[in-house]
């Protein structure tokens, strides 16, 4: 069975996660966390250790929340490209 601990959620929200969990992960105060809902369980992953998939999910969320769509994306990086093109040909 996998380790565990209770903690407490203070009264902003805030938990500790236990000095041995974060001393096995390498969790260090300055150390960004992704938390995700799976049913009703929370995961916690280091960013830096992000996969392309966690990454595509969060930001799928977050476009879909902006009104962002496949369509604009594609437009807009066609737009960075040309961009890009035109300062690379004007420095060449």
């Amino acid at each position: 069975m996998s380790e565990a601990e209770i903690i407490k959620i203070s009264s902003k929200g805030q938990v500790t996660i236990p000095a041995k969990f974060r001393k096995e992960l390498s969790l260090d105060k300055d150390t960004y966390l992704y938390m995700a809902k799976a049913g009703k369980v929370l995961v916690l992953k280091k960013v830096d250790e992000l996969s392309l998939d966690d990454i595509s999910g969060v930001l799928g969320d977050v476009a879909k929340e902006r009104g962002v769509t496949q369509e604009l994306l594609l437009e807009e990086t066609e737009k960075a490209r040309t961009r890009l093109m035109d300062e690379r040909n004007v420095q060449a």
